[in-house]
């Protein structure tokens, strides 16, 4: 029983120690102003930031409640300057705010990923509670991922039209349209 505890244990750190280092640059884009001038994007990293937040503190409670610890500090290190990188070349790129967002993206589905794991490790070791957190925590970030799709062509369009180019602004709408029709069809042939 020893060894499925600290299997469990180390599952629950694993994710702690990359939620903190997700919100390394969710921090950094919510203090930039650059994404206020971008329709939904600085809410939407509001929200990712308040849900970031609320996973690392459920993350660590939960951690402390089976008896582990938080990954090592050398890893929380090197998270930390990853993450001062990430959000440097945020800082230099000219459509910064999309880019951020795709990255934001990428960064979330890892972090579902961690989740799936986890939960499936939780369920599989009959800890409910940790199968529980998981799967609230997997669909926080699944409809944030989503979110991300939907305002994502209204902010490409429009950095794209701040940097001098001339794109047709009403497609943001069909792409819109398209990244929720290529959602809806991956959820039919999962059925």
């Amino acid at each position: 029983m020893a060894d499925e505890l600290h299997s469990l244990q180390t599952y629950v750190s694993d994710t702690l120690a990359l939620e903190r280092h997700v919100r390394i640059p969710f921090d950094t884009q919510a203090g930039d102003e650059d994404f206020e001038r971008y329709g939904n994007a600085a809410p939407l990293v509001q929200r990712m930031v308040a849900t970031s937040r609320t996973h690392i503190d459920a993350l660590a409670d939960c951690l402390t409640r089976l008896g582990g610890h938080e990954a090592s500090p050398a890893k929380d290190t090197v998270s930390q300057i990853e993450g001062f990188f990430a959000g440097a070349i945020d800082k230099m790129r000219k459509t910064k705010v999309s880019k951020a967002l795709r990255d934001d993206y990428t960064a979330l589905a890892l972090c579902t990923a961690a989740y799936t794991m986890l939960q499936t490790t939780a369920t599989a070791m009959d800890d409910l509670t940790v199968a529980d957190l998981a799967q609230k925590h997997l669909e926080d970030y699944a409809a944030l991922v989503m979110e991300i799709g939907t305002v994502l062509p209204e902010i490409v369009i429009d950095e794209l039209k701040d940097i001098g180019l001339s794109v047709d602004g009403t497609m943001a709408g069909a792409a819109q349209r398209a990244a929720q029709r290529a959602w809806r069809t991956g959820a039919v042939r999962e059925s």
